[in-house]
């Protein structure tokens, strides 16, 4: 299936095969389409085949193609059905003699079922009788309830109790006394709970009893096997201890690698031989100080995760064993059999992503509204010189003209009210003006387009800003993704690469993002950025037919001019901020407090909040307010009292300790100094959005600076790092309630906020689509854009009224695959395939282990929709386009083209843009794939 055959461990080891072998080994990539939906003779032909089982993955019609191709495969199919009974496994175990934990059985299912065929392929390779009816014993729990009695047969606890389906992770653990642990697979960063309650077996189904064994170290072992004589092992926190789940920056699991003992190795390839697994995982307990070791379960096709010696030793020793295949004489190749028929199976032909950018240093601001009518905003205005239209000041030089126009208001008579926030104003610039970021935001709003009269200014609002800036950590970020779209498209159709076109918005960070992922895309160094800035002036126009913007010299269309990164070309009317649908977002917001007001859950149909949230969101606001209550002192207090530069000794992305400290007071003023019933929700994202970065850049300083002992001589409390854990949690829980409700709360409101936002970008997505329908190569298309396209455009999408596999997914990804039927080109059929990524994103920050990159890596894709006919998706996704007409006045005049001067520069740096939009996890995406049979 697509989720495993593209996963990033496959696509390292694929790749790596295909260069050892050095053009004599095409990978060919089935993808699910084929697989769910064309009979087997229609599936590709090829010599060697790796396939293996998955959720939805139909295991029998896979072995009907290998009886069909006869292809050499490296995990032999059949033997992949024993391992859906745990039952199953334990009998070839026992059988090979590989010790295992003690354990009774209890099957109220008649015992294992097995296929004729499988019984025999067993019985004539293993020696093993497998199957056969069993009797439902007499289970009972003794008198003391310390101990299970399985037809005479005791078990003291604590014991583990596991169901028989190898798909099934709830397992129970029971201790002795009363109480016991619930097991589960991974959710965020648990992976089991302690229950006191649990203390009777469960009786509605066939279970494993296994005696509860004390292992070393309190760790269990897996390993994995490449063939029968490469083994690699790693060990992990038992998840028994305190289901407690340790990451690293993949937000994969902590491991550490182990060897294994002689003994433990013929295991392994006893594991690999007897199952017909070449590529195979188990999992084995240490015990006795590591004298004797159990096998407590195997797992079939596994990968070790994120470790490159294991890549290339399991590339090399593959790609060794199809030049084997293909240089046997006695096997002859299925392609010699007949000719191939792989023009008429399904291949991908375009890609379309939406990209959100990299990680950015939190923002801040300051708003201010000009009354038009009164004299003193007149140096204010004067300062749009004409323009019709939002301009960003970021020189210091354009600045001062600022801070010049503050004076000139004062001097006109602002007074009161006006003139505080004039001096605030003033205050900020004089403090903020030399900081990375630093920028005024001039907003005017005209009156409607009326025949035969001028428009006139009717509001001015100045926004001022910093921070915001492209992060080292989005440097890798945006690198890894343009490696890992690369690798895929190499795998999936090497051709899309030669045909990309790559569209940003102008704000800096977008495009910073944009020209890193570029770069890594074809393998070449990162350009220097272009500096940004917009004058008060006004800017040179394009010409009407113009509708993009070249940076860094390249042509229009983003071809290859040279051995260049594709063009990136600007388009604001796509990519950037839009006052559209301003007005009905401002009224969302004000609707979005009863979101957290209590006794109204009947109001909040849908909406995320998670079930071990047991609180209404309104108690939740009440212990977040206490929390940082309770902060703000602590870190008061240690400010006073402690040398805070000598916390951390480096600080990144041009931070210090009096910023870390003014932008948490400005969370503590906008939580704990304002009433509860006036409790703005817009601010659960800035809380997030602050404890996730500092997590990332600053954890050395958060938490001491949050450590009530701290500066006192005392040890360094635990307990306080739970609050701060305790913080994350209920905030994080907030922002997934409050931020995707900010873009509409009815689904009417998301559909008009969505059509307000990006109806323009959805148009051109259909358009590319249509584009790569009808064009007879492939293409890559990618827009680099924020966050408030991201999910205005999933709700287009969720409005659309396509069949939706998966709701709760908040990167966007259309692919468009094509298959031939007859032998003209215009027999030809497409599907579209949409999903989505979570971005750059970790379960508890808090607990994610960090490297120098400060980097979280971005999630993989998940699918949005199945595979659906090209003319559903465009039908659907153009139900909107009626929605907005062309000419309907918006009540700005935003040009399509963005001017920008390429500028060398000896370092970069890069600043964020001109959004409010609150944090989502950086860089997610929509990506759509097209393909054509």
């Amino acid at each position: 299936m697509d989720v495993k055959a593209r996963s990033k461990a496959m696509r390292e080891i694929l790749t790596r095969l295909v260069e050892r072998a050095r053009g004599a080994i095409q990978v060919k990539v089935f993808g699910d389409k084929v697989i769910l939906d064309e009979d087997v003779e229609n599936w590709p032909r090829c010599d060697v085949l790796i396939s293996f089982f998955s959720t939805d993955f139909p295991l029998d019609k896979a072995i009907s193609y290998v009886k069909l191709r006869n292809p050499f495969c490296i995990n032999d199919l059949p033997p992949q059905a024993l391992l859906w009974d745990r039952r199953l496994v334990g009998a070839v175990l026992d059988h090979l003699q590989i010790p295992t934990p003690k354990r009774l059985e209890v099957s109220r299912d008649g015992g294992p079922r097995v296929d004729e065929e499988l019984k025999r392929l067993m019985k004539s390779k293993v020696g093993v009788e497998l199957g056969g009816f069993r009797v439902t014993p007499e289970v009972s729990l003794r008198e003391d309830g310390n101990a299970i009695i399985i037809d005479g047969r005791v078990l003291e606890k604590p014991f583990v109790e596991k169901p028989v389906s190898g798909e099934d992770h709830n397992v129970y653990i029971y201790f002795p006394g009363g109480g016991g642990r619930r097991l589960y697979r991974k959710v965020g960063n648990k992976s089991s709970d302690f229950d006191p309650s649990l203390n009777h077996p469960r009786t509605d189904g066939s279970y494993i009893y296994e005696e509860f064994v004390e292992v070393d170290n309190a760790e269990d072992i897996k390993v994995y096997t490449v063939g029968t004589d490469y083994f690699h092992a790693e060990t992990r926190r038992s998840p028994v201890v305190d289901g407690v789940v340790r990451r690293n920056t993949e937000g994969k699991e902590m491991r550490f690698n182990t060897h294994l003992s002689d003994l433990e190795k013929s295991y392994a390839a006893k594991i690999c031989q007897a199952f017909g697994q070449t590529v195979c995982g188990f999992d084995m307990l240490r015990c006795d100080g590591g004298k004797t070791c159990k096998v407590i379960d195997v797992n079939g096709w596994s990968f070790v995760k994120g470790n490159e010696p294991y890549y290339d030793k399991a590339a090399e020793i593959l790609a060794s064993l199809c030049m084997r295949v293909s240089a046997s004489s006695g096997r002859p190749l299925p392609a010699a059999e007949t000719p191939p028929q792989d023009s008429f199976t399904w291949r991908l032909k375009a890609n379309v992503t939406v990209f959100r950018h990299a990680d950015r240093t939190p923002k801040q601001k300051l708003k201010f509204n000009f009354p038009i009518g009164d004299p003193w905003t007149q140096p204010f205005v004067r300062l749009l010189n004409g323009e019709k239209e939002e301009i960003i000041l970021r020189e210091r030089e354009q600045l001062n003209l600022v801070a010049r126009a503050v004076e000139e208001a004062k001097a006109l008579g602002a007074c009161g009210e006006d003139l505080a926030k004039l001096a605030q104003l003033n205050n900020a610039l004089f403090s903020k003006i030399d900081l990375p970021g630093t920028k005024a935001q001039l907003k005017p709003v005209y009156s409607k387009r009326q025949a035969g009269q001028a428009r006139k200014l009717t509001k001015l609002t100045l926004v001022f800003k910093w921070g915001g800036e492209f992060t080292h950590s989005a440097r890798y970020q945006s690198r890894d993704l343009g490696e890992c779209m690369k690798k895929d498209l190499s795998i999936m159709n090497k051709e899309a690469l030669q045909n990309v076109k790559i569209y940003t918005s102008s704000e800096r960070r977008v495009i910073a993002s944009a020209e890193v992922f570029a770069a890594t895309l074809i393998e070449h160094p990162p350009p220097f950025s272009p500096s940004l800035s917009s004058s008060p002036t006004p800017s040179p126009r394009s010409s009407p037919d113009d509708d993009s913007s070249p940076v860094n010299g390249h042509s229009k269309n983003g071809c290859h001019l040279r051995a260049t990164p594709p063009a990136l070309i600007i388009r604001k009317d796509l990519l950037d901020d839009s006052n559209a649908a301003k007005d009905l977002m401002d009224d969302v917001k004000k609707r979005l407090k009863i979101l957290l007001r209590p006794g109204e859950p009947e109001k909040r149909p849908e909406l995320t909040w998670p079930k071990s949230m047991k609180k209404e969101p309104v108690e939740v606001v009440k212990e977040v307010i206490e929390l940082l209550s309770s902060f703000r002192a602590i870190m008061q207090r240690n400010f006073e009292t402690m040398d805070v530069d000598k916390i951390q000794d480096q600080w990144c992305c041009g931070d210090e300790p009096w910023l870390f400290r003014e932008r948490w007071e400005k969370l503590f003023e906008d939580f704990c100094d304002v009433e509860q019933r006036k409790f703005d929700p817009s601010r659960v994202s800035e809380l997030y959005d602050t404890i996730k970065y500092c997590a990332l850049h600053h954890r050395q300083f958060l938490f001491v600076i949050f450590d009530e002992n701290a500066g006192q001589g005392k040890s360094h409390n635990q307990g306080q790092d739970r609050k701060l854990h305790e913080l994350y949690g209920r905030a994080k829980a907030l922002f997934d309630l409050v931020a995707p409700q900010e873009y509409g709360i009815e689904p009417d409101e998301k559909e008009e906020i969505g059509v307000l936002t990006s109806l323009p970008l959805l148009k051109n997505i259909v358009e590319d689509l249509e584009a790569a329908r009808n064009d007879g190569g492939s293409s890559l298309t990618l827009y680099f854009t924020k966050e408030s396209h991201i999910h205005t455009l999933v709700n287009l999408v969720l409005q659309s009224g396509l069949p939706i596999a998966n709701r709760r997914i908040p990167e966007l990804d259309y692919c468009l695959y094509e298959r031939n039927f007859g032998r003209r080109n215009s027999d030809k059929e497409y599907s579209i395939k949409l999903s989505l990524s979570e971005g750059a994103h970790s379960s508890n920050v808090l607990d994610s282990t960090l490297d120098s990159r400060h980097s979280l890596n971005v999630q993989p894709r998940r699918k949005l929709t199945q595979h659906l006919p090209y003319s559903l998706v465009i039908e659907k996704l153009s139900k909107h386009f009626g929605r907005l007409t062309d000419g309907e006045d918006t009540g700005t005049d935003t040009s399509l083209l963005a001017t920008i001067q390429p500028q060398i520069r000896r370092h970069i740096s890069f600043n964020d843009s001109s959004s409010d939009d609150p944090t989502l996890e950086a860089t997610p995406a929509l990506q759509i794939e097209v393909g054509n049979s």
